[in-house]
């Protein structure tokens, strides 16, 4: 569960495809979120101060056309009184810093709270329109002259309180960065989620593509008939691959299989000559004898190998038939025991657990066991012994071939129970190996539902594992 909720690489299709479209997504809601917070503050506040700029401008009109019934002073008075309201403030002051005339607002106790009254009637008599903080108040303020014949007679202020919408505008904006944030991040999830169900079909595809083998070329076929049409072609092309490659594989082991029988019959031929000549000419010279014990020997190895190919060949393609009797382990070790340790002093016998009955084939599981005490003898020196163990774990008999020999490195370990690959080429090449012994072992094993693995130190030796189901019943 858990490794399904493990992130995605950031070289993967997966998380490039959730970051671009997630990004999309993020600039569409972002601008559109910005769009409105900027429509936001020209209905409530730009609107505001449009406002008072107009009041400004009409303020010298309405000035002029009382001045026909009074005095410029009055005349301003009474404007103000006319355009003052109780969240608007109006004062105008002489050029000599003077207040000429203002309205009621300022005398108002929500102005002359914490001073505002006082920091207004402060400001520099200088033209500007803008939107002022002044504690937790927002002001719009317009400041500009009032002029009769190109001569200013005074400066007027003009300060509307916009804190309510100031308040809604700062409220409506931190809701709108919480939808819009959240939004995102719903959409994140949603989009991830989607992205990995649509590349799910391609994650199918490579876990099955992994579990492909050698052995499995032929059988494994991949069905995706809900995936879409991409990756069922995609599906379709690896199973025509995998067709071409079974063919191959097989005429390939077929072709192995042939070579090794074909070139044993005429082999054997010129191992008898070369036997026959060594045992009944008695005029060769000793270069000349040499001569043919080498190759009497090259043959003897060379025909190994063959049959060891042709086991291997037979075991792959599935030709290679053995019983299923009833043994008991035991009789088969010691037999073993016997046929690889001709002298009898180097191999040990450890049995613990008799009778242990499995169902194998006998030839084949005693040179299982030969060929495993034969590569302990190899490499091991002739002074020390190799031990075997046969005993019973829950339903398993398992048998133990233990030498102490130099150690099989731990890179190596994975790859010995393949054909031909050796440690050190030059050592089984004195010892006579041909590489094949371990791929035969496993081979003939799995055909008895067997196992096999090792264990191994440089140094301190090897222990190779033969674990077989214990026969039930007779």
């Amino acid at each position: 569960m858990l490794k399904n909720l493990r992130p995605p690489s950031l070289n993967s299709i997966q998380f490039r495809l959730t970051a671009g479209v997630v990004l999309a997504a993020a600039l569409s809601i972002g601008g559109m979120a910005g769009w409105l917070n900027w429509r936001l503050r020209q209905i409530l506040l730009s609107g505001h101060e449009e406002a008072v700029a107009t009041l400004s401008q009409r303020f010298n009109d309405d000035v002029i056309l009382y001045e026909e019934m009074m005095t410029t002073t009055e005349a301003v008075q009474k404007v103000i009184d006319r355009r003052a309201m109780g969240d608007t403030a109006i004062w105008v002051k002489a050029p000599s810093g003077e207040l000429m005339a203002q309205s009621e607002t300022l005398s108002m106790g929500s102005w002359q709270a914490a001073g505002l009254t006082e920091y207004l009637r402060s400001l520099p008599a200088q033209s500007s329109l803008e939107t002022l903080m002044v504690g937790d108040r927002a002001l719009a303020i317009c400041i500009g002259p009032i002029n009769r014949q190109g001569e200013s007679i005074g400066t007027l202020f003009i300060v509307e309180d916009i804190t309510q919408n100031h308040r809604t505008y700062l409220a409506m904006s931190r809701s709108l960065v919480i939808i819009s944030g959240s939004m995102i991040l719903l959409l994140a999830g949603l989009i991830a989620l989607y992205v990995r169900q649509s590349l799910q079909p391609i994650k199918s595809l490579s876990q099955e593509m992994t579990g492909v083998t050698a052995d499995s070329l032929n059988a494994k076929r991949l069905a995706l008939d809900k995936a879409p049409t991409e990756v069922r072609e995609l599906a379709q092309a690896l199973d025509h691959t995998l067709e071409h490659l079974s063919q191959s594989w097989k005429q390939q082991r077929r072709l192995v299989g042939d070579v090794s029988h074909e070139l044993r019959t005429p082999l054997t031929l010129v191992q008898g000559y070369l036997q026959s000549t060594l045992r009944r000419c008695q005029t060769l010279t000793e270069p000349q004898r040499d001569g043919l014990e080498t190759a009497a020997a090259e043959t003897d190895r060379t025909i190994q190998i063959l049959n060891d190919l042709l086991v291997l060949a037979r075991a792959s393609m599935g030709h290679l038939h053995l019983s299923g009797e009833r043994l008991d382990l035991k009789g088969i070790v010691l037999n073993a025991v016997t046929m690889a340790d001709a002298t009898g002093n180097r191999i040990e016998a450890e049995i613990t657990d008799s009778p242990l009955w499995v169902r194998a084939d006998a030839s084949a599981l005693r040179q299982v066991l030969v060929n495993l005490m034969d590569n302990a003898l190899n490499y091991s020196t002739p002074d020390v012994g190799v031990t075997v163990r046969l005993f019973r774990q829950e339903q398993t008999a398992v048998v133990q071939v233990c030498d102490r020999g130099r150690g099989i490195p731990l890179a190596d370990q994975a790859e010995i129970f393949e054909p031909f690959y050796r440690v050190d080429v030059d050592r089984s090449r004195a010892t006579g190996g041909t590489g094949l012994g371990l791929a035969i072992v496993k081979a003939l094993l799995a055909r008895m539902r067997g196992t096999v693995t090792v264990q191994s130190n440089p140094g301190t030796g090897s222990t190779f594992t033969v674990h077989l189901p214990i026969c039930q019943g007779v």
